[in-house]
């Protein structure tokens, strides 16, 4: 299988900000392609233990396999479901506490090369976009069933879109003459909405996000998962978050703040830690990446 190149995020912030020892029991909330978990599994040694989750069943194939090439691969327990359940997949695997927790947010480089899921305007594909093909509302379905103004709201809220309302007009008045199925028609209708391409940004950038995060609700995700985390986290144990765009930040802060104010951990980075540089020069992708981590009390 050919896979593209997959470069983690703040790797050696991520691994270092845990404060990881051999034999700790880690869960790695986001598994994707396993870059984090790699690194992760040097660090806890042969005696630890890495439980990766991931809704992506793709990303599960992909991460075992490239942790099968490493002395890693023994240390990495794959399971296919969501990080909101994290202490039943803890229990299910005989721990009752995790040392360590890394949440990588957002979009994995995988899912946007993949030519069949629907996630890039880039690539023309099938408007799914859902992490988990098992189960959920698809974008095609939301983009062909949600009246002119939930989509506008949608893309608004979600997207942070301020020509939400002519890009939910545009799309409401395409459909009259046809369903739209595909990520090249939903581009182009955007494109248009918006009066052409200007700049680097691409016009679908925003309504592709909006949508994204409505069809696999995933501020409501991480509202219900982060807490729970926390919950299942040793005395000491430390919670590391990833996050790629203001909500998912915002909302990451307030969660930490109120624990915080609440006495049950301790903020151990006050402000965000942001890519250098060199990292976002040679992963273009890292550029807008923040990391926030928690120390429970």
């Amino acid at each position: 299988m050919n896979q593209p190149t997959h470069i983690p995020v703040l790797l050696a912030e991520v691994v270092d900000g845990l404060n990881l020892s051999p034999g700790n029991v880690v869960i790695d909330a986001t598994l994707g392609a396993g870059g984090h978990a790699i690194a992760i599994a040097r660090a806890i040694g042969p005696r630890g233990i890495i439980i990766g989750i991931d809704k992506d069943d793709q990303a599960i194939e992909i991460a075992r396999s490239n942790l099968r090439s490493t002395k890693s691969k023994d240390s990495l327990v794959a399971v296919h479901g969501s990080y909101t359940d994290v202490g039943d997949i803890l229990q299910d695997h005989g721990y009752s506490r995790a040392d360590a927790i890394l949440f990588d947010l957002g979009l994995s480089s995988l899912q946007l090369a993949s030519t069949d899921r629907g996630f890039s305007f880039n690539t023309d594909a099938p408007l799914d976009m859902r992490f988990d093909r098992s189960e959920g509302l698809t974008a095609e379905e939301i983009v062909n069933s949600y009246s002119k103004e939930e989509l506008a709201d949608l893309i608004y809220k979600l997207g942070q879109e301020h020509a939400s309302r002519q890009v939910a007009k545009a799309i409401f008045e395409h459909r009259q003459k046809g369903r739209i199925v595909s990520t090249k028609q939903l581009a182009e209708i955007v494109i248009r909405a918006k009066g052409g391409r200007k700049g680097r940004i691409h016009p679908a950038t925003q309504t592709f996000q909006a949508l994204r995060m409505a069809v696999n609700n995933e501020l409501g995700l991480i509202e219900q998962a982060i807490p729970r985390a926390m919950d299942q986290l040793n005395p000491g144990g430390r919670l590391a978050v990833i996050s790629y765009h203001s909500l998912e930040d915002g909302l990451v802060k307030r969660i930490f703040k109120e624990a915080s104010k609440r006495g049950l951990v301790e903020l151990i980075t006050k402000k965000p830690i942001v890519p250098t540089r060199e990292e976002i020069k040679s992963n273009p992708r890292s550029r807008s990446a923040k990391l926030r981590i928690i120390q429970k009390i």
